[in-house]
């Protein structure tokens, strides 16, 4: 067997492998030996009929293909062993030349040929890190009203809820269904059944909680507001809106009272203990939130040093995997990928494509990284060494 490598753009290569006509009497010998005792001819029993009548009855052609299949596979592992090549793709294959079939050299006469073009683990060319800085900042620190916000969330997660009939009002947990129009165009974006809401928390557009107090059960309303001109969504920021709501469901929110018994519901002996749990878990949260910033950071001054064709196949994989975590976001929320698509009005492909730039930097990021653990010596089949890698570049860049 023979095998040329031909570079090609974008971490590609084309591999040109020819097999002889002596190593194809081993794949034909094979491809006969595995086909031939699933042949019935009458008076023989199977596998023990002449060759050449065996040979009839299988047929030249479904032979010739078992035994290029064969040598396909083989000669093609064979020279990305023997070269040290690491394939990201499966090979596209093109066959340019065809032995005839035989049992041995003669009869075979011509090479095999086949043309194999695969991307490869890209060549990574780092430059010299150990020159560039970060600044270390300043870690934030954990504020007394931090502790008490996630004492006041844990006090709603316990709160009680009781059925009332009388007009909404502030601190109510009411659900509600309404439907949004601008110039008198239905918006599906405007629109929700069964939207839960605690009055006075302001979790919608400024304004629409105040529509919904005085209201009682089973009340509609139709009112106009105008979203603020900095929304989010500028297709709507600064425009007047009607809506039309429906108050489906009404209950007094009973906040239980933060003292002892409170705190062994979270498993601690008193208030104290559990504020300083509390504190304890937002230090871990603002550490971490630290060195995702120390990493991003390092991560960014690095970037520009390093010299790599990133192969498409990697790209499209990393977008498959960014899609695939996005979808399962929205499962979360009780969405789905179509329905988000359809309401921002875009295609599939045309996502994929807003994520290319993304996904190929976090390729980007992998390869700097796997090139950081091979240059240390990092065990690369260590489940935690990219985060070893990771912790050594920036401590690396602080340093200096």
């Amino acid at each position: 067997m023979d095998a040329k490598i031909e570079k090609l753009k974008n971490a590609k290569i084309k591999l040109k492998i020819t097999v002889t006509p002596k190593e194809m009497v081993k794949y034909f010998n094979n491809a006969y030996d595995k086909i031939a005792p699933t042949i019935k001819l009458d008076g023989f029993r199977p596998g023990k009929a002449p060759r050449q009548l065996t040979e009839e009855t299988i047929g030249i052609t479904r032979l010739l293909s078992e035994a290029l299949d064969q040598a396909v596979q083989e000669s093609y592992f064979k020279a990305l062993s023997e070269n040290k090549i690491t394939p990201v793709n499966q090979p596209n294959i093109v066959i340019n030349k065809y032995p005839k079939y035989g049992e041995n050299e003669e009869t075979i006469a011509n090479d095999f040929e086949f043309e194999a073009e695969v991307e490869i683990l890209p060549e990574v060319v780092l430059g010299d890190y150990s020159k560039l800085k970060i600044e270390a900042g300043k870690k934030e620190e954990v504020k007394k009203d931090d502790v008490e916000k996630i004492l006041a969330h844990l006090q709603k997660q316990r709160a009680k809820f009781e059925e009332i009939d009388r007009p909404a009002e502030k601190t109510d947990f009411a659900e509600i269904s309404f439907e949004g129009t601008l110039k008198n165009v239905r918006i599906d974006a405007m629109c929700s059944k069964n939207h839960p809401v605690v009055l006075g928390e302001n979790s919608l557009i400024p304004g629409f909680e105040d529509q919904i107090i005085g209201m009682k059960k089973g009340e509609e309303k139709t009112f106009k507001i105008k979203f603020p001109k900095d929304y989010h969504s500028k297709e709507y920021a600064g425009k007047e809106a009607e809506f039309k709501i429906s108050l489906n469901q009404l209950k007094k929110v009973t906040l239980p009272e933060i003292n002892d018994e409170f705190a062994a519901g979270f498993g601690q002996k008193d208030v104290a203990e559990l504020k300083k749990s509390i504190e304890k878990n937002l230090e871990k949260e603002l550490e971490e939130k630290y060195q995702h910033e120390m990493e991003a950071k390092a991560i960014e001054k690095t970037l520009p040093i390093l010299k790599v064709e990133v192969p498409t196949s990697l790209v499209e994989r990393e977008i498959d995997r960014m899609i695939q975590d996005f979808t399962h976001q929205l499962e979360h929320q009780g969405l789905n990928f179509e329905s988000y698509l359809a309401s921002i009005k875009k295609t599939n492909e045309e996502m994929r494509k807003d994520m290319s730039v993304q996904a190929e930097k976090n390729v980007k990021v992998g390869l700097l990284l796997g090139k950081i653990i091979q240059e240390q010596g990092m065990d690369h089949n260590d489940q935690d060494s990219g985060r070893k890698a990771i912790k050594f570049l920036v401590d690396t860049l602080t340093k200096n």
